[in-house]
């Protein structure tokens, strides 16, 4: 059993007979504080969430001590200015302990959410199966097209191509001297000293 509350502009979980430390209070040791805005709270399994707050709900606690936490040390200097200030800060704190928690009008969670998540499931496992083998008979049809598209494509610079057009000379007569066979327009320039000279 637990509540999440409010105090000070700051949220503290408060279990049963648990000890906090919050921002100082207006409280003397031995007095009873009871905080009203509780956030959320739980109990056997079940999250109960407020809209801000839950209605009712409420943490009554013991106000233990009054203390400072440990020493800041804030220093500033200018060079060459001789200007130095130190300067000490301990934050003022109350220490509490939980006597009792109560709980309001609220909603539960975790049963939509079990609810919710059966149904989603189903479709994923569903879905996950057809994507499989619509890719398995993909992959097929793209390595029988694959190969006849580059057969029948030659790789060839756009201005090898214009000019074995104008010349009147088949590409695929060409050896290529580019990267990885390419026909380049020196080949074709080649072709043709060598179809002139013949």
């Amino acid at each position: 059993m637990y509540a999440i509350f409010e105090a000070k502009g700051k949220q503290f979980r408060a279990e049963p007979e648990a000890t906090l430390t919050v921002p100082t209070l207006d409280a003397e040791p031995g007095e009873t504080v009871t905080f009203d805005r509780v956030l959320l709270a739980g109990r056997n399994d079940e999250v109960i969430v407020g809209r801000p707050s839950l209605e009712g709900a409420s943490v009554r606690t013991e106000v233990v001590r009054h203390g400072r936490g440990p020493k800041i040390v804030v220093y500033k200097m200018k060079r060459r200015k001789g200007y130095r200030r130190k300067q000490g800060h301990r934050q003022g704190f109350t220490e509490i302990r939980i006597l009792d928690i109560e709980f309001g009008a609220g909603r539960s969670v975790e049963p939509p959410k079990a609810e919710a998540s059966k149904p989603k499931k189903k479709p994923v496992e569903a879905k996950a199966e057809k994507p499989v083998e619509a890719e398995a008979e993909k992959p097929v049809e793209a390595k029988a097209e694959k190969p006849v598209e580059a057969k029948a494509e030659i790789e060839a610079t756009d201005s090898a191509r214009e000019l074995a057009a104008e010349a009147g000379i088949d590409l695929a007569t060409i050896e290529g001297t580019g990267k990885e066979g390419r026909i380049l327009k020196s080949d074709v320039q080649k072709a043709i000293k060598e179809q002139e000279g013949s």
